[in-house]
């Protein structure tokens, strides 16, 4: 289970501008960092990352012990999740960042004016072909570049009331240090599809099954079992969130990638559709510290 993506002084690092079409349907978050800020939010944000990660280090770990417990330091001499996920290519860094950074402005940002969404987890435990190559790198020392990325949706948000989920928050994440045109209209194709569910819902349940411990797990399965078994009711709202390290050189023409005032042309979902277009200096830099990563 993921304690809530609290940053409190997000506010102050990320000034967010914020603009919407007439009829309501589409909003633009563009939320631009105050450098002068950065250095104290630096140390919260890389403890969050790192307990993000810390349901795929159990994974990891998992098939050595019988009664592992989630909550346990790992005390074996051999550990398979070292390494994880800092071994990894800067690429992959930028797209766990994202995943992460979109459930973040899932938990702190007023999305489509709602302030109770929740990431009950993230679903990093499956990206098996990158956990195929930290085996690799343990036996033979040697790690390939880039990994492709895992299948299923970047993170998804919930309102849920009474046990009962009442409000579904598909986001799709980008991350890059220079503006990526073919993300941007990648990130809208995705985010249309017409499916008014997660096909996560099953990976999140097998994930969750693994803290029952936790009263609030079990809260989540039961409800989340409840929305597979009858969707049809509840609401399906969109985001796109992408951070970019690049922003536009003339601000007194253009002061964003996205569209400000109507959706991107290639998103084709026809629901609620809110983005959030992060700018930040020296993306490459950040993710590299928050993930203890030496450049």
């Amino acid at each position: 289970m993921l304690p809530k993506l609290n940053l409190s002084s997000l506010p102050l690092w990320l000034e967010n501008d914020v603009s919407s079409s007439e009829n309501g349907r589409y909003k633009h978050n563009l939320l631009r960092e105050n450098p002068e800020v950065r250095p104290t939010v630096l140390e919260d944000l890389k403890t969050l990352v790192q307990k993000s990660h810390d349901d795929a280090r159990y994974r990891l770990r998992s098939f050595l012990e019988d009664n592992l417990d989630p909550l346990d330091e790992w005390k074996d001499e051999i550990d398979p999740a070292e390494g994880y996920p800092h071994f990894f290519d800067l690429t992959t860094l930028k797209g766990y960042f994202g995943e992460f950074f979109s459930g973040l402005i899932a938990e702190n940002l007023t999305l489509f004016d709602e302030a109770h969404w929740k990431v009950p987890v993230f679903s990093f435990r499956w990206h098996d072909t990158a956990f195929d190559q930290l085996e690799m790198m343990r036996q033979t020392g040697n790690m390939k570049g880039a990994i492709f990325g895992r299948t299923g949706d970047d993170c998804v948000a919930f309102v849920m009331e009474k046990g009962i989920i009442k409000k579904i928050l598909f986001l799709e994440a980008k991350c890059s240090a220079a503006y990526d045109m073919g993300m941007i209209n990648d990130a809208h194709v995705k985010i249309s599809t017409k499916n008014l569910a997660p096909l996560e819902i099953r990976r999140l349940i097998e994930i969750l099954q693994d803290y029952e411990s936790n009263p609030d797990a079990g809260v989540w399965i039961h409800a989340l079992r409840g929305l597979y078994r009858e969707y049809k009711n509840v609401d399906r709202y969109d985001c796109v969130s992408y951070i970019c390290g690049q922003f536009p050189k003339r601000p007194t023409e253009r002061v964003c990638w996205m569209p400000r005032l109507e959706p991107h042309p290639s998103y084709k979902g026809e629901r609620m559709l809110e983005v959030a277009e992060i700018h930040i200096n020296d993306v490459n830099k950040l993710v590299s510290f928050v993930y203890g990563k030496e450049e």
